[in-house]
């Protein structure tokens, strides 16, 4: 399996570069309409507080404003890109499989267009100053479950078919992978960690990976495409194997 160069592996969006170009024009469309809500915030932050009397509050709160204000900025830009997420939804479901890597291709096309959409709320919540906004809370608006008492902060997400249980801990720079682009083909496919998954450092899932629960899989392994991973194991390798006792 290889990404292609038009396909930049730096967030869980990449898009190809044949639509990334000519629908530029909505992702700034998305960027432009989330900042209104900011713009009101400010609007009513200078009504509240510029006026005599109350000019030192003004100075005083700027520090809070500023925190808010960049919550206010993720908040309306998920919102933004999920109801155009769900428009583009009704237009065409996804679907897994595999299909041709080929923007003729509707799979392939409304894939890209998805990531389109959902670009910019993620780059902004990865520049949030908690780094846990983003996986715990931004991923959950795009359809990504994940459960409670987990630890996958510093980890790589697919933005979509992606289910992860309870107490699940992922380990440093690990990917979970639910596209995948293996020369003309283009696969998409659920990834599933039930509770008590541990993922070591540096791991790799491949599209179709299942993991049951309260398993084990090494730092620096990788998963096959449509991989079973057997409950209360220890999996270890490239590809990843079960580890013998």
């Amino acid at each position: 399996m290889f990404q292609p160069a038009s396909l930049k592996g730096d967030s869980p969006t990449p898009i190809d570069e044949r639509l990334r170009n000519k629908y530029l024009i909505l992702y700034f469309i998305i960027i432009i309409f989330s900042f209104y809500p900011c713009i009101l915030f400010e609007y009513m932050y200078l009504l509240l507080f510029w006026k005599e009397g109350v000019y030192l509050f003004f100075f005083f709160l700027i520090p809070l404003n500023i925190i808010i204000l960049i919550y206010v900025l993720q908040f309306s830009a998920i919102l933004i890109s999920v109801l155009f997420l769900a428009l583009i939804k009704l237009i065409f479901r996804p679907k897994e499989g595999i299909f041709k890597r080929d923007i003729k291709d509707k799979n392939y096309f409304y894939w890209n267009l998805r990531n389109i959409i959902k670009k910019w709320p993620l780059f902004i919540s990865a520049s949030n100053p908690f780094p846990w906004f983003k996986n715990r809370f931004t991923l959950r608006f795009f359809g990504v479950k994940i459960g409670n008492n987990g630890i996958h902060d510093n980890s790589w997400i697919s933005s979509e078919l992606v289910s992860i249980g309870k107490n699940v801990i992922i380990g440093m720079n690990s990917t979970l992978l639910s596209f995948g682009i293996e020369q003309d083909k283009f696969i998409l496919k659920r990834i599933i960690l039930e509770d008590d998954v541990l993922i070591g450092a540096k791991c790799v899932l491949l599209p179709g990976t299942y993991i049951k629960r309260n398993t084990k899989l090494s730092a620096h392994s990788y998963t096959k495409f449509d991989d079973i991973l057997e409950e209360d194991s220890i999996y270890i390798g490239h590809p990843a194997k079960i580890k013998q006792s």
